[in-house]
């Protein structure tokens, strides 16, 4: 997958301005964030860690986990070094994220009110950023290759907005060639909102969320 340089250049390339005569490389990469961060609605990276508790409680400071967006599941307790997996895993039926001070929070509601201890492990799912790599100081880009056009056309789009907003203010400005170019660049957000939606159909979870549930009553047979 490119990073950032290559990623421009493409949005570029599409917008017909390789040389950034109307498009500064500063609109470029905020309409490449905006894309990305639609994208990061509907596709995050998945990914799970395990934590070792610095202390007692059941409100775990998370802001180790970087790009956190969401938690989708805790297994505590845990054993990361034990011979033989615990199978059904211990998982938290209640927990919740919050942010204190842009600091993600995670509380544990556990009904028979049991907190981790010290040195406790969790293992914890979540969905984080995806990143380009050199954009915001990202390290590495974590896209899929295929979906690298994904991102260049929601940029495209997004720059070419910006342009409208930006010559419509202008006095003497042909109107007619701002509406083309707002039209063009509408067009292509709907391609892109279209292609997310898309997307997120196919990477919708499959099967039963939380295992084959439980029977309604003491004469149910599965």
């Amino acid at each position: 997958m490119s990073n950032l340089a290559a990623v421009r250049e493409r949005v570029e390339q599409l917008l017909v301005d390789t040389a950034n005569a109307i498009y500064p490389a500063a609109l470029i990469d905020e309409a490449i964030r905006l894309a990305l961060d639609q994208y990061n609605l509907v596709n995050p990276l998945g990914t799970e860690t395990i934590i070792t508790l610095p202390g007692d409680g059941r409100e775990i400071a998370l802001e180790a986990l970087s790009g956190l967006l969401y938690v989708v599941e805790v297994w505590w307790p845990y054993d990361s070094s034990a011979a033989c997996e615990t199978w059904p895993p211990n998982k938290v039926q209640g927990f919740r994220l919050w942010w204190d001070d842009a600091r993600p929070v995670l509380f544990l509601d556990i009904p028979d009110g049991t907190q981790p201890r010290l040195d406790d492990e969790l293992r914890i799912w979540y969905a984080r950023r995806q990143t380009i790599e050199n954009l915001d100081s990202a390290s590495i880009t974590s896209l899929r290759g295929d979906h690298e056009s994904l991102i260049v056309l929601g940029s495209a789009g997004h720059a070419a907005m910006s342009r409208a907003a930006d010559l419509i203010e202008i006095s003497g400005t042909d109107l007619y060639q701002v509406g083309v170019l707002a039209t063009w660049g509408n067009k292509k957000l709907r391609e892109y909102a279209q292609e997310l939606a898309r997307l997120q159909r196919q990477t919708s979870r499959q099967g039963p969320a939380w295992g084959s549930g439980w029977k309604m009553d003491k004469w149910e047979e599965r």
